[in-house]
């Protein structure tokens, strides 16, 4: 037997639904999955996906000589639905290992661990990949491997938590496991004709907003900002199919002579798409990179300002200022890019007129786009001290929304209703509709097609051809 043989012949990696994601989540594939299948591909003969996303019937989809399952728990989900999906597997591929990472498992390593054996994973990974899931795959045992946890001889245990190294230039996700049409997909099945594709060129950030539970490893360590070389994100760049990718780099312009490096060689080879990121304002203070970023494709960047009053930029720690944001967007709003914000309402001391002074604001600044949303204390990030030592101010234990004596949360949740109406008045809605139209240029014969055949058939089949009208 060659001892070098690694511990698993067989492994099947499986994405979630988490059954409460945006309405268009179904434009991004299961990034991180294809990147650690990347990781083993000359260690195991054989590897599969599954998007639960888009395979309803996934038991049948679960190849029968799987030794290994692999999931992602990104997103908020209901034990009980993990709890049912491994009881499951169990029953089908008896001495099946399941093994298990992300956001979600890190918060709930524990509960998954220590549930009953039959509904129970073996292993919870926490952190990046990073060449942990090789380790594991080649030696057979969560005691060789950093960073996990795993129950053994009736006992919860854990292995040291390493800190976040810099992101690697490689391997780059395995999209060849992939079998559905990732693309801007409405959640009611309604698909846009627009393929689509994701990339992470960055990881860590080097603030320290109050209400981010992202920027900082299971352990409470910050995340060191690091970035992949241009050369290695024009690499991957160059392999992907679609017309438009979105950057999920927390910060794609933390550093804009970098982004001038990328935009340099993605001239250089000619490579030609449509992309979107998320970035601070501090964009708008090198104007000459974002007018380069957008001779190369960059088009829909989707800012954190957050909210547009000094006093509660400084509640939500987010270093910026109302002048320094006008500054920003005053630089850059001339250049053609479609602008997005998010903003937070119902932090501490804010008032229901000053959440309702956001619509004027947003288009003030030239903003194309908005996103609203309650302030939530999901964790113990140091939002929720500060939220708990405000008298008058509470947090949902079920929502984790804040909320105080003057507003509660059915009140704030009126008021984002009544933020978005008093953005998208008729003039909005068509100067925006045209820009996105001119930047983005959506195929209108395909999108009307879709929407014809939805209209007639109902949700398509994610995993075949679109059904003719």
């Amino acid at each position: 037997m060659d001892i070098m043989a690694p511990a698993f012949k067989s492994v099947c990696f499986i994405y979630p639904d988490d059954g409460n994601g945006s309405r268009f989540d179904r434009m991004f594939p299961p990034l991180g999955l294809e990147l650690v299948a990347a990781s083993v591909r000359d260690r195991i003969p054989y590897r599969y996906l599954i998007d639960r996303r888009f395979d309803k019937d996934w038991e049948k989809q679960l190849p029968e000589n799987t030794d290994l399952v692999a999931f992602s728990f990104l997103w908020d989900i209901p034990l009980t639905k993990i709890f049912e999906m491994v009881t499951k597997i169990k029953k089908l591929l008896p001495g099946v290992t399941v093994v298990g990472g992300g956001r979600f498992a890190e918060v709930n390593k524990e509960a998954l661990l220590t549930a009953p054996e039959e509904e129970r994973l073996d292993v919870v990974f926490s952190g990046p990949d990073d060449g942990r899931f090789r380790t594991l795959v080649e030696s057979g045992s969560p005691e060789n491997v950093t960073g996990v946890s795993f129950f053994r001889e009736g006992e919860y245990r854990a292995t040291p938590m390493p800190r976040y190294g810099p992101i690697p230039d490689q391997p780059l996700p395995d999209r060849s496991l992939r079998r559905a049409r990732y693309g801007m997909i409405r959640k009611d099945g309604l698909d846009l004709g627009l393929a689509t594709d994701a990339i992470q060129s960055s990881r860590g950030c080097p603030f320290h907003c109050a209400f981010c539970t992202f920027n900082k490893d299971s352990e409470g360590r910050q995340i060191t900002y690091t970035a992949r070389s241009p050369e290695s994100v024009a690499d991957e760049l160059e392999q992907i199919e679609a017309p438009f990718v979105t950057f999920v780099d927390d910060l794609a312009f933390h550093r804009p002579d970098r982004m001038d490096e990328l935009c340099d060689v993605l001239i250089e080879r000619g490579i030609k798409k449509t992309y979107a990121i998320e970035t601070r304002i501090n964009m708008g203070m090198r104007p000459e990179i974002v007018e380069k970023m957008s001779r190369v494709g960059f088009r829909y960047v989707t800012f954190g300002i957050e909210s547009m009053h000094d006093h509660v930029l400084d509640f939500l720690n987010k270093g910026l200022t109302r002048h320094r944001i006008e500054t920003a967007f005053a630089n850059i709003k001339h250049v053609p890019m479609f602008f997005i914000s998010n903003f937070i309402i119902g932090s501490v001391g804010e008032t229901r007129e000053q959440m309702l002074q956001i619509p004027e604001f947003a288009r003030k600044i030239g903003l194309d786009s908005i996103l609203i949303h309650p302030l939530r204390c999901r964790g113990p990030e140091p939002l929720t001290e500060k939220v708990l030592a405000a008298p008058g101010y509470y947090i949902d234990p079920e929502s984790k929304r804040v909320y105080s004596d003057e507003l509660s949360v059915s009140d704030i949740l009126r008021i984002a209703k009544q933020i978005k109406r008093n953005f998208w008045t008729p003039k909005q809605k068509i100067r925006s509709a045209l820009k996105f139209q001119r930047l983005l240029k959506p195929n209108l014969p395909s999108i009307a097609w879709h929407w014809a055949n939805w209209r007639l058939h109902g949700e398509p089949d994610p995993w075949g051809e679109v059904r003719r009208v």
